[in-house]
């Protein structure tokens, strides 16, 4: 045995020897390969290419075969990564969409330099620093707003002053250092169960809950529950996400893992802190809009069987980035490990790594996913995000209400609502009336409101299809009553789905004078997810029937 054993070690070690020479040569032949073939088509192609565009397109292409959060970042994206990472940059603190072929304002920033100018949500930029602003791309609007602090910028506005009449406004405004909030919202649901609702994981997010969570205990120190928030929330910063943990799990806890081919990325991340509070029932909201580090608290807090999750089976992104500096101040951002959560579960929905023969991808199927446990030893599941402990049906708009949000018009009938109130009662209370509704319908009907249903457009493909086949003459009698029953229904859409619009409204209008506080305050009145969480505070028996693995 003895002569045997360093024989085999030797001949482990010339396998591995030669894979990484084979590798080492299959990489540097590729290389040269490459290279022979970008200079071949820059000199010998029919038209004249730019290189520096060609070569985007073969570093694109490239990356795109791994998976979508592996990018090349060229020397003037690096600083829109770094503001997406740290949440600050310089700017005037607005957000924007495009309407009708310019950048509207959809949303100011409290006492930020835009709402200091008096700049308002329905506000027209034309132009910026003397440059129209005219079927611009609202990603090179947003470029233009950002900018060094303290530097300045002119904007052209165009201001609604009554339902036909505008006027234009210039107005100079200086930059300043702007970081996102990570929770726009925390108050009190009921008089003993707080919320908070958390944006995103930038930098300060855990400092951001800390300070929402004792200002909750401020107002009610009997505290009898606490709903967090994350729904629609992208993740970002996983340390953040470590620290927001700690708040609620004992110190020296682990709450994720990162491994990966590498072994200098292989990491644990445990709780360096002592608790805030182990004892405060706790809901966490999730949706497929939840994704990485909110999956690390949802998925942490789930493991440890120290919250209760409601809602919607999460995005499923266990993927970890870190970026690395590439030549001529470029960057490479580049998926280097896959997280675990405390029970030992990989919550990435996709395995890029093996593909259609077309090229696709798809989520892992539930038969390949793996059982895992709770601390408790509840039954939990990897492989497709984090699954709620309590789930809720996908909350949709009616076909109406999505046609008139698409179509900007609860967005403008909110500003021109505003024009004729300077303030407005407190969210909380705040209702439209009939006669409000009514000047709504109103409204619509002068602009001319239309939608096709999903169904409208199944008919005409099917008319379509009847055609080429022959058969529409046949079916053409039955096509056009379908055709009139649904023209009927749609007329009794607005007053069938009033309650919905209404409430869209509503949240719409509170956010002009409460800004993005008071829209998630007025949105939660009307939601059913919260709704179920508040319920479920109430009863701490029926929390630890489900935290409890004979559930």
């Amino acid at each position: 045995m003895k002569r045997i054993l360093p024989g085999i070690t030797a001949a482990a070690g010339i396998a591995a020897i030669t894979a990484f020479t084979d590798r080492y040569f299959e990489l540097s032949k590729n290389i040269e390969v490459f290279s022979s073939l970008y200079r071949e088509v820059n000199t010998y192609y029919v038209d004249d290419v730019e290189p520096s565009k060609l070569m985007r397109n073969f570093l694109d292409g490239m990356l795109k075969t791994l998976d979508p959060y592996t990018n090349y970042f060229s020397q003037s994206q690096i600083e829109k990564a770094r503001i997406q990472q740290g949440g600050k940059f310089g700017g005037i603190g607005i957000e924007i969409d495009t309407m009708r072929g310019y950048p509207v304002v959809t949303a100011v920033w409290k006492d930020q330099p835009a709402d200091k100018a008096g700049i308002q949500p329905g506000d027209v930029i034309l132009s910026i620093d003397g440059s129209t602003t005219l079927n611009r791309q609202k990603e090179d609007v947003e470029k233009f707003l950002t900018g060094e602090p303290k530097s300045r910028i002119i904007l052209q506005i165009e201001r609604k002053i009554s339902s036909s009449e505008t006027r234009q406004l210039h107005l100079n405004l200086m930059r300043e250092e702007i970081q996102e909030t990570n929770v726009p919202f925390f108050g009190m649901i009921t008089p003993e169960i707080g919320c908070i609702k958390l944006k995103i994981f930038n930098e300060h997010a855990a400092q951001d809950v800390r300070r929402a969570y004792d200002s909750l205990k401020n107002i009610q120190p009997r505290l009898k529950g606490l709903i967090l928030d994350l729904r629609g929330n992208p993740g970002g910063l996983m340390l953040e996400a470590v620290e927001i943990v700690n708040m609620f799990i004992e110190k020296d806890k682990l709450v994720v893992a990162t491994k990966g081919k590498v072994d200098e990325w292989n990491n644990t991340f445990k709780t360096k802190s002592d608790p805030v509070d182990l004892q405060i029932p706790i809901a966490v909201l999730v949706n497929s809009g939840s994704a990485s580090a909110s999956e690390i608290v949802s998925g942490a807090l789930q493991d440890y069987d120290r919250a209760v999750i409601i809602g919607q089976k999460t995005f499923g992104k266990g993927l970890v980035q870190i970026t690395r500096p590439l030549s001529y101040n470029t960057m490479l951002k580049v998926t280097t490990a896959k997280y675990y959560i405390p029970s030992g579960r990989c919550i990435q929905a996709i395995n890029y790594a093996e593909r259609n023969e077309d090229g696709s991808v798809k989520r892992i199927p539930d038969s390949l996913k793996r059982e895992f446990k709770t601390s408790a030893g509840r039954k939990v599941w990897d492989g497709g995000g984090i699954d709620p402990d309590i789930p809720l049906p996908k909350p949709e708009l009616s076909a109406v209400a999505q046609a008139l949000e698409r179509q900007h018009l609860i967005f403008d009938f909110a500003t021109l609502y505003t024009l004729q109130k300077n303030n407005l009662e407190d969210p909380a209370t705040f209702k439209l009336s009939e006669k409000d509704y009514n000047d709504f319908l109103a409204f619509i009907r002068s602009r001319g409101f239309a939608y096709r249903t999903e169904t409208e457009q199944k008919l005409e493909k099917l008319k379509q299809i009847a055609t080429d086949e022959k058969y529409f003459d046949a079916i053409q009698p039955a096509h056009q009553q379908l055709i009139k029953k649904i023209a009927n229904e749609k007329e009794q859409d607005l007053m069938r789905h009033k309650g919905e619009i209404i409430t869209l409204l509503e949240n719409e209008i509170v956010g002009r004078y409460y800004y993005a506080y008071g829209k998630v305050k007025k949105s939660y009145q009307n939601d059913a997810e919260v709704a179920r969480a508040v319920q479920l505070l109430n009863q701490p028996d029926e929390i630890k029937k489900i935290l409890s693995a004979k559930n």
